[in-house]
């Protein structure tokens, strides 16, 4: 489908900066109670249609709106607010979406966890010299399986919790919520684009990054606080351009490089918006660095005064061996918890910038991925988690038991 003639806005952003909002926003998704607008819509959506927004959609603060209304459209300056508000409206949805990522990062990244705890206390237990050394070789390719294992997991609940959040949020602030089985059918149906997605942001910031630290520790040397900080900065200028690709596949319907295409399109309506967009998302790696330290942290001095550790009887043990496998499990919600957060102003900008969220209507009933019907496109019925994670599951235990049969000989 081609557009016609009207400003080449793609998802339809053809703003200018802060606060004006003149000229109409393309359509994007099947609005029967929207007048059609002048611009095309995205991909195969014949009959989409959308109203323009004027200079007087743009309020500091956005309105709970009736269902099928789009949200009115933000400043920038009231970008961050709106998000935590958002994200506060969607706590409910968002904690027990958490829950179903710390269940996915248990089953895949808790036996390697396990095992390694295993390793600790028998290496503590006993002198690490003659048959120990032999039991610890023997059980090396299980952990190194485990290893592999983990790693794989960390990545399918890094890749679903940004889809799971976009979709979970995108309905609620485009006032047409999903429920959490239809935010998990969408986030399936778009795992792979998503991954494209992340190399097509990711190399061109990693490399401008790499370049900009090259010139900065060459010329003053390496100060780990500027060097974070050129970072941030470089990463937010560099990605800003390309900070709403997650959300056009995610809720515009779009391919990966469409949406790459499209959101540079987008970028031009709002670009201050869309470098807070990108500076959120390089925060992302930091935030669940501090969370995890301090989780560590706590634990540590809890236990401390009580001295639980790995030389400590059947029962300290077993206390220890449960925060682990509870630790792993809030490793998992701590994931969707931080990329949540750094996705939200993301959504917030893209929905109110393009009304875009296609994407959602694909498993809303009678969708093509309705995880409530009989049987959707893929032909079968829904799963909270797919045959593929429950073998996952299932060699992360057979791995973790064929490691510990080893070390304990």
């Amino acid at each position: 489908m081609t557009d016609p003639p009207g400003p080449e806005s793609g998802w339809g952003e053809a703003t200018t900066p802060d606060p004006p909002v003149p000229g109409p926003l393309s359509p994007v998704a099947a609005e029967p109670e929207v007048p059609p607008a002048a611009l095309s819509p995205i991909a195969a959506e014949p009959t989409a249609s959308r109203t323009a927004l004027s200079s007087s959609a743009v309020v500091s603060r956005p309105v709970s709106p009736p269902p099928d209304t789009p949200p009115p459209l933000i400043t920038t300056r009231a970008l961050l607010a709106t998000s935590f508000e958002l994200l506060t409206a969607t706590r409910g949805e968002l904690r027990r979406a958490s829950f179903y990522i710390g269940g996915m990062v248990l089953g895949l990244v808790g036996p390697l966890a396990l095992a390694v705890w295993g390793l600790l206390v028998v290496g503590l237990a006993e002198p690490v010299a003659g048959p120990l050394d032999s039991r610890l070789l023997g059980g090396a390719p299980a952990v190194g399986f485990l290893a592999l294992l983990a790693v794989v997991g960390v990545i399918i609940a890094i890749v679903e919790s940004r889809t799971l959040a976009v979709a979970i949020l995108g309905g609620v602030q485009r006032g047409r919520p999903v429920t959490l089985r239809q935010a998990v059918a969408r986030s399936r149906r778009t795992f792979w684009s998503a991954i494209a997605v992340g190399f097509l942001v990711g190399v061109p910031v990693v490399l401008a990054d790499a370049l900009v630290d090259a010139v900065i520790s060459g010329t003053v040397g390496r100060v780990e606080q500027s060097t974070f900080l050129t970072s941030t900065i470089v990463s937010a200028v560099v990605g800003a351009p390309i900070a709403y690709t997650l959300a056009g596949v995610v809720l515009g319907g779009v391919g990966p490089i469409e949406s790459v295409k499209r959101s540079i399109r987008v970028f031009r309506a709002r670009p201050a918006a869309a470098v807070v967009v990108a500076g959120f998302e390089t925060v992302a790696a930091l935030l669940l660095v501090l969370g995890l330290d301090a989780g560590l942290e706590v634990v540590v001095r809890v236990l401390e005064p009580f001295g639980v550790g790995s030389e400590s009887g059947p029962a300290g043990l077993a206390i220890v061996t449960m925060l682990v496998v509870i630790g792993t499990f809030a490793l998992g919600t701590l994931f969707f918890t931080v990329y949540a957060l750094t996705v939200a102003p993301q959504v917030v900008m893209f929905v109110g910038l393009t009304h875009a969220t296609f994407g959602l209507d694909t498993v809303r009933p009678g969708g093509a991925d309705d995880p409530d019907a009989t049987s959707g496109s893929s032909g079968r019925r829904f799963r909270w988690y797919t045959r593929s994670m429950l073998s996952g599951f299932a060699l992360g235990a057979v791995g973790l038991a064929l490691a510990i049969s080893a070390i304990t000989g």
